[in-house]
């Protein structure tokens, strides 16, 4: 029979088959369910669809096999511990490529001695290294039949990271290895739901995958959909995150009610992974990073009276480097970076401007500005759009090239007046329209 009749979306609370299932979202589960009340009708699910978006190629798309843990890519978790449900501290030694897959154990080796971070077992998490957004993503697993324990994939972020908490996670309850958890959390808002499976996923590998656009989250099993939110219960995330893959036992005093008591079987217990691939929902282009003294040169600095500006690279980047940026100003003055092409670029088709941006909550507005057409980048029109540095931390700005508007001061003489066509793009500035702090820019992305 297919899977698609076979799944069944679970009552109000999301708990398949009487478990109660839970995830915090920051590291692929921790606390029992919650999140807002939806109202009206929930949206359709089409059950059994197949996986709607292609894979497609892209700087930041992978493809992992686990031949080999590649740490320019993952970042095994290592001598530390997560919040009082998580009865394990990560070591990397737990956390083995063997055979052409990835084994995450759990034991109880060194912890005599302390070497579990406080706790009584040891377990195993691999995180990316860099923070992914909307796209296809896709894990080969086999969890373990353990009361007391989660195998848990999931792509998220938080206040460790210097973000608002966003997350979508998918996780298998050792104590029913019958169903599938599925969770996302915006800005910390959780949401929960519980879905049976047709098969005992501790039997076999099986394919469990997330879809993530601006408009919907899809969960497929084997390449057939299981369960789509389109913002019915609250706001989707929005902020990109590692993408990880966890196994950890709960603690009983928080976690016995809804995953059930964990006992140590006396030897390892080994959840296997086999692949795990990523790739964007839409075509994009990494414009700038800033890992190089020489990239972040290319942003020169103008100031005028009254202000002060300072441009230059950082270590301090949400991935990497990044742009500093340290202003002075005001209304009556102005201070900006800006990058100009050497030759014209065609940016037709782009849909959104994507970057990071570090501020410090001042509420202070910051003008992006695109210079388009024209015969020279000096006497290019200019368009821009705005943005409030509104959050202590590292926020995702996704502009839509749709809220670019032609600047009503500060055209050159010359400027053509023929709309932002995107064919002939000179380049873009960053310029703070009042106060005084500092900021950071990393990652400028263009998105098609």
């Amino acid at each position: 029979m297919a899977l698609a009749l076979l799944l069944t979306a679970c009552g109000s609370n999301g708990t398949p088959d009487g478990d109660d299932p839970g995830g915090d979202g920051n590291t692929g589960g921790g606390d029992p369910p919650g999140g807002q009340t939806p109202s009206g009708p929930p949206p359709p699910i089409q059950l059994g669809a197949p996986p709607s978006l292609e894979w497609r190629e892209g700087y930041s798309a992978f493809n992992e096999p686990f031949d080999a843990l590649d740490l320019g890519r993952w970042r095994p978790s290592d001598g530390w511990a997560n919040s009082g449900d998580f009865n394990a501290g990560w070591r990397a030694d737990h956390a083995v490529v063997t055979d052409g897959r990835l084994d995450l154990l759990l034991d109880t080796a060194t912890c005599s001695t302390g070497g579990c971070s406080g706790r009584p077992y040891a377990s195993g998490e691999v995180a990316t290294q860099r923070y992914y957004g909307h796209g296809r993503y896709e894990v080969r697993m086999k969890p373990v039949r353990t009361p007391g324990t989660m195998t848990a994939f999931a792509i998220t972020t938080g206040p460790a990271e210097s973000t608002r908490s966003d997350a979508i996670d998918l996780a298998i309850l050792g104590q029913n290895t019958k169903a599938l958890r599925l969770n996302y959390i915006t800005n910390g808002q959780r949401h929960d739901l519980g879905v049976n499976l047709p098969f005992d996923a501790a039997d076999d590998f099986h394919t469990y995958g997330i879809e993530w656009t601006r408009d919907a989250i899809h969960w497929y099993v084997d390449d057939q959909r299981i369960h789509s939110e389109t913002g019915h219960k609250g706001a989707l995330p929005s902020v990109p995150g590692r993408a990880l893959v966890n196994f950890w036992p709960g603690n009983p005093g928080s976690t016995a009610s809804w995953m059930g008591r964990f006992t140590y079987p006396g030897s390892p217990l080994v959840v296997s992974v086999e692949h795990l691939r990523y790739s964007p929902a839409a075509p994009v282009e990494l414009l700038e990073s800033f890992e190089t003294p020489e990239q972040a040169a290319l942003w020169v600095r103008t100031v005028g009276p009254g202000a002060s500006l300072t441009a230059r690279q950082s270590n301090q980047g949400h991935q990497g480097k990044s742009l500093y940026l340290d202003y002075t100003t005001s209304a009556t003055a102005y201070a900006y970076t800006a990058r100009t092409f050497s030759e014209p670029q065609d940016w037709t088709g782009v849909r959104y401007l994507n970057f990071w941006f570090r501020g410090y909550q001042t509420g202070n507005r910051f003008r992006v500005e695109l210079r388009d057409n024209g015969p020279s980048a000096d006497a290019a029109e200019r368009f821009e759009s705005l943005f409030q540095d509104d959050f202590k931390g590292w926020k995702w700005v996704s502009v839509p090239l749709t809220a670019f508007t032609r600047r009503t001061d500060g055209q050159p003489t010359g400027a053509p007046e023929d709309g932002l066509t995107l064919s002939g793009v000179w380049g873009l500035a960053f310029q703070p329209l009042a106060g005084n702090n500092e900021a950071f820019i990393d990652d400028i992305e263009l998105e098609r």
